[in-house]
């Protein structure tokens, strides 16, 4: 009787030990499933914004973009922060990898809002530096450095402009690599076209150029300074 009594004591032990392990092993399968989810959407987040303004061309930005730039910014910065928040730590491999992908689709995005900030400082100072050159015949004593510091503001204007523009084609193809990364790791991701990130760089390699060009021909109409 006594003995009898022992292994129903053990087999109720066992029982409770193997329903908590399947409750904490069905909880586990939960949160891993949440996380997915939730990475995955990230992902998307960050995809989605960066393809509202990879296309465009960072030499002629268009009215409004950088207020469209600044909230994309905010918005893949704020997805960046659920991917790091605690918790999410299930599937670490996972995780590091979409981390990689959506740290690099934001930086994308904060150069091209220095590239697309830049150029609109830049091409407000060249015309003012035509408009200033414009006006030689009825120039006063303060004309010559006025030129020159028009022409010294558009420098400044360009090398930011440069900095940016040569950046943001180092972190598109830094953003190529971490795409592949993730792919390995979901490759069921909502990412970016290989090809536009390729189309992207390749723009803002010409951008530079032209905006060179542009700086070259604004330099000879002022001439040393």
């Amino acid at each position: 009787m006594e003995r009898a009594q022992k292994i129903r004591r053990i087999g109720v032990v066992a029982g409770i030990v193997i329903a908590a392990g399947l409750a904490y092993a069905g909880y586990a399968a939960y949160e891993l499933r949440e996380l997915r989810a939730r990475v995955t959407e990230t992902i998307a987040t960050a995809s989605d914004r960066l393809g509202e303004t990879l296309a465009i061309d960072i030499n002629a930005p268009a009215a409004g973009l950088a207020e469209q730039l600044a909230a994309s910014v905010a918005q893949t910065e704020a997805a960046l922060q659920s991917l790091r928040a605690p918790g999410a730590r299930r599937d670490p491999a996972l995780v590091a990898a979409a981390d990689g992908y959506v740290a690099s689709a934001l930086e994308v995005l904060r150069r091209q809002a220095g590239a697309t900030r830049f150029r609109a400082q830049f091409i407000d100072h060249r015309r003012a530096l035509e408009a200033h050159m414009a006006a030689a015949g009825s120039r006063s004593e303060s004309w010559a450095a006025e030129a020159i510091e028009l022409r010294k503001r558009l420098d400044e204007d360009y090398f930011g402009y440069q900095l940016a523009a040569g950046s943001l084609g180092n972190m598109l193809a830094g953003l190529a690599e971490a795409r592949h990364k993730l792919l390995a790791q979901l490759p069921s991701a909502n990412v970016l076209a290989e090809t536009a990130i390729v189309e992207a760089r390749e723009r803002s390699l010409a951008a530079a150029a032209a905006a060179k060009l542009e700086l070259e021909r604004a330099r000879r109409v002022v001439g040393p300074g």
